[in-house]
């Protein structure tokens, strides 16, 4: 393809300009004339003194990186729409065309980023990884070069030209030096090992750069990078702040020393919880326009706990994991009502409300509230004489965290003080205090007072058996009917939780225009019954309060199967709960609510994780036991931001930290080391971060009180596999 414009490419595709071009390839902006749409075309070059082989390897590896590309669906990886044959057999990738800077351009000609911003692109970038090693397909060149931030500020990683699929990693190609020396993990630099960890190294050296203004390693020469890759530890960075302990522990150099995936994720997303609400960017990252707003909302003079007919204060339940104050959202105008409908089979009520809108309804709720009929109470309201049997019951009052007990908190506006909503039909889950409640069949909404952040759980008895061909008819369903305008996905995922579980989250356009972001889980509990929570942002403030979705799934509890949601209610012990009313019989005594947790149970032994007696002084081990309610306490583990598995107020632990097969898996004090983290894996594997090995039954015994061990991890072994229950 010669260094010529306009030209034409199998009659469709008009070439406009020359974006760019590197040692083996130039890529192009051209027109699809049939789908009238810009595109981005690579035109592999191979350099003139390859041998026949060499060039044959090549196209071998270009036709891979548009397979590996084609295998991906996620909002920051390219896509590839088609590949074109050259006449000398030379492949033409035709990819999205993503008007954009890459990260390289706005490091070198506007210099270091804020760490939150840096954390932004890095938790995209993360993402886009995470779904290539899902895949089986290892990147192998992360670089400021290769990321995109886009004019509509999409984060996308580009360039899968190094890609390899893990089946394939024997390809070579010889003669040819691959990647970049000053992005290139240590393993891969010094003994050719690829994987993973690697692209996480060349992550961790990525936002250094971005943070610091020069990777780790940056020389005059790549054969001084590599010398000093191999020989010195990586610079301590001056500038990374917040950033810092993620940088440490990606650019570790012993592979198993390095922070996974998981943990990684994990920082990012609490550093960007912990943020103030991100400014409008600057011209620098020419990024993400902010939402549209007027000031927020200014708080009311009466706490609930003024309010008259309110409750008493109770406690979140203990060992819930600790989410920091999500940021304040702007206030729409119009208050659109933004968030999809948690069933996706009942359309959403009408977008775009306004002032005289919302005053309609105040006064219609208040009219049906009268009839006794009614549907809808903002959590703050308790004086209100509301059969608590027609609504959940909101144990609420628990200050926003961090406010001392006992004090009067004066929250930011817009950040979440949150309560445990107790449904009539059972469940129960944290939720934010003061949002408004509406019940709409089997789905409860909880609404932000003059906001547009919503959160809303549906039951349903027929959770189904795949949850993620449930997720992926849901859209497209929802794809036909036109119900998500500028609809974009970012990933419909299996996850580890409860009985079988999947997440769904996208990108769309509401009526009142503003961008949401949401993500749904569904999830079984029981054979015949299910869930489906969803949590959903304007997309402007989408990082900053994530933490919220998984806040409340992990304190999410199910109701007992077969309850029937029209005559069973739930309540909680409490000195304040209203007397029977007259006539009226007070029924069972109200069951004790189950410590928070999750039983751990063996694929092979149906039989939980459990310690034989939590009050034997010293380090018990672990070991498996009958899963039984009256041993909640012995089996109902929680797990902790840091990677932790507590029980108890106490760790799992791998015993001496040590990393030979039949090391002695135990419960001790928590210490925040390595030998204390845990993964749940895809494989449904327990993997220690230190030793990389899996939590295993001793000789694949199934019996009660069989020991528990560290072994090397075995896909197939189904003693090394664990459910959450």
């Amino acid at each position: 393809m010669p260094e010529i414009v306009p030209l034409v490419v199998t009659d469709r595709y008009e070439v406009l300009e020359l974006l760019g071009q590197g040692g083996m390839g130039r890529v192009w902006k051209a027109r699809d004339r049939m789908l009238h749409r810009d595109v981005a075309i690579k035109e592999i070059v191979p350099p003139p003194n390859l041998t026949d082989q060499a060039r044959r390897e090549l196209r071998v590896r270009s036709l891979r990186e548009a397979r590996a590309i084609a295998r991906l669906d996620h909002v920051s990886a390219v896509k590839v729409f088609d590949v074109l044959l050259s006449a000398d057999g030379d492949p033409q990738i035709v990819m999205e065309y993503v008007p954009s800077r890459s990260l390289h351009d706005v490091i070198t000609g506007e210099g270091s980023l804020p760490p939150v911003r840096a954390a932004e692109i890095g938790l995209a970038v993360l993402g886009a990884l995470r779904a290539a090693h899902r895949a089986g397909i290892v990147h192998r060149d992360v670089k400021p070069a290769n990321i995109l931030i886009g004019a509509d500020g999409r984060i996308v990683l580009t360039d899968f030209g190094l890609a390899t699929a893990v089946e394939d990693s024997t390809l070579t190609l010889a003669g040819v030096v691959l990647g970049s020396p000053a992005y290139v993990s240590p393993e891969r630099a010094m003994n050719g090992t690829i994987g993973p960890a690697g692209d996480l190294w060349s992550l961790g050296a990525t936002l250094f750069a971005a943070v610091e203004g020069q990777s780790p390693y940056a020389r005059p020469s790549s054969l001084m990078s590599l010398t000093a890759l191999v020989t010195e530890p990586p610079p301590r960075p001056r500038q990374a702040g917040p950033l810092a302990p993620l940088l440490e522990g990606l650019l570790r150099k012993d592979p198993a020393e390095r922070m996974d995936a998981d943990t990684a994720e994990q920082l990012l997303r609490q550093l960007l919880a912990e943020a103030p609400q991100r400014a409008a960017l600057t011209a620098k990252t020419q990024a993400i326009p902010q939402h549209p707003g007027v000031p927020p909302t200014v708080p009311r003079s009466a706490s609930p706990a003024e309010s008259p007919g309110a409750e008493r204060p109770a406690p979140e339940w203990p060992g819930m994991p600790p989410v920091a104050p999500v940021a304040a959202v702007p206030a729409s105008g119009a208050s659109a009502r933004s968030a999809p409908a948690a069933d996706a089979d009942a359309p959403p009520p009408p977008a775009g409300t306004t002032r005289r809108r919302r005053a309609w309804l105040v006064g219609a709720v208040a009219a049906v509230l009268l009839l006794g009929l009614g549907v809808g109470v903002p959590l703050a309201v308790r004086g209100a004489p509301a059969d608590p049997a027609e609504l959940g019951e909101p144990v609420d009052l628990a200050v926003p965290e961090g406010t001392p007990a006992g004090s009067s908190p004066s929250p930011t506006p817009g950040a979440l003080a949150w309560s445990v909503y107790q449904d009539r039909s059972g469940f129960s889950l944290p939720a934010p205090r003061d949002w408004r409640i509406v019940r709409r069949g089997g789905t409860v909404e909880f609404h932000e007072p003059g906001g547009e952040r919503m959160l809303t759980v549906t039951r349903t008895d027929a959770p189904g058996n795949d949850p993620v061909a449930e997720l992926t008819r849901r859209e497209e369903d929802a794809a036909a009917g036109g119900k998500y305008r500028d609809y974009r996905r970012v990933e419909i995922v299996a996850v580890n939780y409860q009985l079988r579980a999947a997440d769904w989250e996208w990108v769309y356009t509401a009526e009142s225009g503003t961008l949401v972001h949401a993500r749904q889980r569904t999830f079984a509990t029981a054979e015949q019954q299910g869930y489906r929570i969803v949590w959903s942002t304007p997309e402007a403030v989408w990082t900053s309060n994530a933490s919220a979705f998984q806040k409340v799934t992990a304190g999410f509890r199910s109701a007992t199967a077969g309850s029937d949601a029209e005559t069973t209610t739930t309540s909680r012990p409490s000195a304040a709960a209203p007397p029977p009313r007259p006539g009226t019989s007070t029924g069972a005594a109200s069951p004790t609510p189950r410590k928070p947790g999750n039983r751990i149970v063996g694929v092979a032994s149906n039989r939980c994780l459990d310690i034989k007696d939590l009050d034997a002084p010293g380090s018990p081990r672990l070991l498996i036991r009958d899963c039984l309610a009256e041993r909640d306490r012995n089996q109902l583990w929680t797990f902790g931001p840091d990677g932790s598995v507590r029980l108890d107020g106490r760790c799992m632990d791998v015993a001496n930290a040590s990393s030979d097969d039949g090391a002695v898996v135990q419960l001790t004090d928590c210490n925040g080391t390595p030998a204390q983290k845990f993964r749940l894996n895809e494989e449904r594997q327990l993997v220690n971060a230190s030793s990389g090995k899996c939590l295993d039954v001793v000789d694949e015994r199934t019996e009660n009180g069989a020991p528990l061990q560290q072994w090397t991890c075995n896909d197939g072994a189904n003693h090394q596999k664990w459910l959450l229950r």
